[in-house]
């Protein structure tokens, strides 16, 4: 463990946008980015008040996933969103990576069991061990089902469920990590939520130097 992690990239696939972190006016980057998507989606069967209406649930959207972003505070976070339809308005799934320093495998798993069974609201409803490997590195971690405590116009005994996955990627030779954070729209957004981020991962390119 001789090295240490200087910075990482992603490439994304298809349908996948970045978030930029920092944005002075996340209003007016949520509705150009909304905008250009659904036009860029050739929205031919969509008359223009219908296409308005699209790029006005997307800003919405977006607007919020820039919000938490910012609100996080890490400066270093980057944050992508999957829209594999604009022109429905529909944010499908967020992404979110850090690098953390420091942090083995062993001591990341850990730390993902001790929350998942600490976990009360929300409440993990199933959780499964992830492992693969891309090119930046080995990864390892879990796959969530939660769920949240339902509204009452819903009724009684139902709940809202949410699927996520974190994971994190171990690039050979540091003891850093990247830390990501997967969280889907719904539960069936995905078929296969953890190999899909996975696959995002093959985009991932990790940088290192030697420890100071």
């Amino acid at each position: 463990m001789s090295r240490q992690i200087a910075g990482f990239e992603l490439r994304l696939p298809d349908d996948w946008h970045e978030v930029p972190d920092g944005v002075p006016d996340v209003a007016g980057w949520a509705r150009t980015t909304a905008e250009g998507l659904v036009e860029a989606a050739g929205a031919d069967g969509l008359v223009a008040v219908q296409a308005a209406d699209a790029a006005d649930v997307l800003a919405e959207q977006l607007t919020e996933v820039a919000a938490v972003v910012q609100g996080t505070g890490i400066a270093a976070l980057r944050t992508a969103v999957l829209v594999r339809h604009p022109e429905r308005g529909v944010v499908d799934a967020m992404i979110t990576l850090v690098a953390q320093q420091g942090l083995s495998a062993e001591e990341f798993a850990h730390q993902l069991a001790e929350t998942v069974e600490a976990a009360t609201e929300p409440e993990p409803v199933y959780a499964g061990q992830v492992t693969g490997s891309v090119d930046a590195g080995e990864v390892a971690g879990v796959h969530l089902v939660l769920g949240h405590e339902a509204q009452d116009d819903l009724g009684e005994g139902v709940a809202l469920l949410e699927e996520r996955v974190v994971l994190g990627v171990f690039p050979p030779e540091t003891a850093d990590m990247v830390e990501v954070t997967a969280i889907a729209r719904s539960v069936g957004s995905f078929d296969d939520m953890p190999q899909a981020m996975i696959d995002v991962l093959a985009g991932l390119s990790i940088d290192s130097e030697p420890l100071s």
